[in-house]
Parts: structure tokens; C-alpha cells; sequence
């Protein structure tokens, strides 16, 4: 019923317990597909390893050249014949229960539309313990049409580990973009949402693993993936003004140019324009007096604490 896709890269620190997160759910699982994306450690192994341990699941090993986290997936997804797809990447966890619960709300949902079902998540450190700081969680919120909302940034909660998706979802809107470096679930999900609606078990289901050197926290590489996401609305006719805005506002703030932007050089013209030049100094000129507000605001808050 469930094909599980997990991309792997030297993973052999965590993908044992990943693993193991699968054996507690219910026997919805047709075949779990590792997609081994040119690990240089014990992952293939301990993959291998655990498949013996466990004939109660079906795991198929794809050992692959290195392209990448969108390449890992998009093989896995090639690979499945199962009528509902679930990525689960390879350091995070997955509570009991998490896919029955989902799949239970695509079977009694009424809405023929429905194409993904997202849960909540929680933060855990590279030990496996439960961080208190929830600063940065984003709950789940949006069901139905969300693509306006969407538009803003990417509020499906606890991103590619926490979905359940219609493989026919991706017969019509592709496979994840390869030429991004990062922001590939957001810009998945906007594609997505263009055709279909989404809907939320609102429970934390998934165990989110948090990382010193974790991609989330390279702004620049952040910023140069967002950067590709909104060329790409330039590329087919399409505006995101929320997105503009949010990177000519770090430019502004950081004292920036978008040619530092490694992906810039890649964008449309008109968007190397709406980023440069008299444009982006009249934004500046716009940003300037609510930059002042802002810092203004945190100093006074600051001494009535």
C-alpha cells in the first residue's frame, strides 16, 4: 500500500534507529527502498544487516554514484509501484502509528483532490534526545488550497519526513528538481499544491533530527536555493512578489549584493534586474525607515524586561 523512501548519505550513525522507527508502524508498508546515494561508510552494510534482522519488512537497497538529495529521492520514486509514497530521511524518526493515521484521513477524506498528508513534528539533537526549545517549529496549519500561503514559505510541517503522498501526485506535477541545492521540499510542495489539496494528522509524529552543521543553518546556500525557487516563477511567467520581497529585505539587512549570490548568475534577466540597480536601491529606500522601526522596537523591549 506504502512504499518508503529513504535517501542515504554516509548515514551509518543514524540509520539503524531510522530503521528500527518503521518496525513500529502498521503493516501498511509494501517495501521500503534505501536509496544508498554513494556513501563512503558502513551505510550499505548496516542497511543489509538490519534487512536480515527483520523479514517483517520488505527492503530493497539501491546502491547508487553520489547526485545528491532530490537524485536519492527521485530514484526511490521511480522505483516504487505502490499507490502512496512516504519520504522519510535518513537521520530522523518516526513515531508509531504515523502512516495509519495518514493514510486513515486519505481514506475517509471526501475530497477526490487530496494529494498529501503532513503531521507534526518534534526537534531532536544528533544523540536522539528531545530538544525543549521549540523556537522554529512550525505547527501544522494549512489544509485544503494552500498554494497562496505556501507562496510565503514552506509551512508543511516537518517537510519531506512527514508526508504521505499519492504516487499519482507525482505523475502530474514530476520529480523533485535536481538543480536546487537546497528549498527542493518547499518548491515540491508549491507544485503540488497548484493541483492539489493537502490536510494534517495534528499530532507530532515525526522526530526531526537537528544537526551543528545542518543544512538549515548555511544561510547563504539558503538563499542561493531561494533565489533558484523564485527564478524558477520567473522562468514560467509567474510572480512571487512574498519571496522577492524576502530576499531583497536580506540583502538590504545583511549589506549585500545579489551577485554574491552564487545562483544569481543562473537567474532570468529580469530578475537579476528587480535585484540590482535602481530597483533594488528604491526597495533599500523603502526598507530603510522599517529596518529603524524594527531596531527601535526590540531596544524598548528590550528595557521593559
Amino acid at each position: 500500500m506504502i512504499d518508503v523512501i529513504i535517501p542515504a548519505y554516509n548515514a551509518a550513525a543514524y540509520i539503524r534507529p531510522t530503521l528500527a522507527s518503521l518496525v513500529s508502524q502498521d503493516s501498511l508498508i509494501s517495501t521500503v527502498i534505501v536509496v544508498n546515494d554513494g556513501s563512503t561508510d558502513q551505510t550499505a552494510q548496516i542497511v543489509q544487516s538490519f534487512t536480515l534482522e527483520h523479514p517483517e519488512l520488505t527492503i530493497k537497497l539501491i546502491n547508487q554514484v553520489n547526485g545528491g538529495l532530490s537524485n536519492a529521492r527521485n530514484t526511490g520514486i521511480t522505483h516504487s509501484q505502490s499507490p502512496y509514497i512516504a519520504l522519510l530521511d535518513a537521520d530522523d524518526l518516526w513515531l508509531a502509528n504515523k502512516l495509519s493515521l495518514q493514510y486513515a484521513l486519505f481514506q475517509n477524506s471526501r475530497d477526490p483532490t487530496l494529494g498529501l498528508v503532513y503531521c507534526g513534528y518534534q526537534l531532536i539533537d544528533e544523540t536522539g534526545e528531545l530538544l525543549s526549545d521549540s523556537q522554529g517549529i512550525i505547527p501544522p496549519r494549512l489544509r485544503g488550497n494552500a498554494h497562496q500561503a505556501l507562496l510565503k514559505g514552506n509551512f508543511i510541517s516537518g517537510s519531506g519526513s512527514s508526508v504521505l503522498i499519492k504516487r499519482s501526485v507525482f505523475d502530474a506535477v514530476g520529480l523533485f528538481n535536481e538543480q536546487l541545492p537546497a528549498c527542493e521540499d518547499w518548491e515540491m510542495w508549491l507544485r503540488i499544491s497548484k493541483q492539489f489539496t493537502v490536510d494534517y494528522v495534528d499530532l507530532a509524529l515525526v522526530h526531526i533530527r537537528q544537526h551543528r552543521q545542518s543544512m538549515q543553518k548555511d544561510s547563504m546556500r539558503m538563499l542561493s536555493a531561494e533565489l533558484l525557487v523564485l527564478n524558477l516563477f520567473y522562468q514560467n511567467q509567474e510572480r512571487n512578489p512574498f519571496l522577492l520581497w524576502k530576499i531583497r529585505t536580506i540583502l538590504h539587512s545583511k549589506h549585500l549584493t545579489a551577485q554574491q549570490i552564487p545562483s544569481f548568475k543562473d537567474c532570468a534577466p529580469q530578475l537579476q534586474s528587480a535585484l540590482t540597480g535602481w530597483q533594488q536601491t528604491l526597495a533599500s529606500v523603502a526598507l530603510t525607515p522599517l529596518e529603524w522601526a524594527a531596531q527601535w522596537y526590540w531596544k524598548y523591549k528590550s528595557t521593559k524586561a
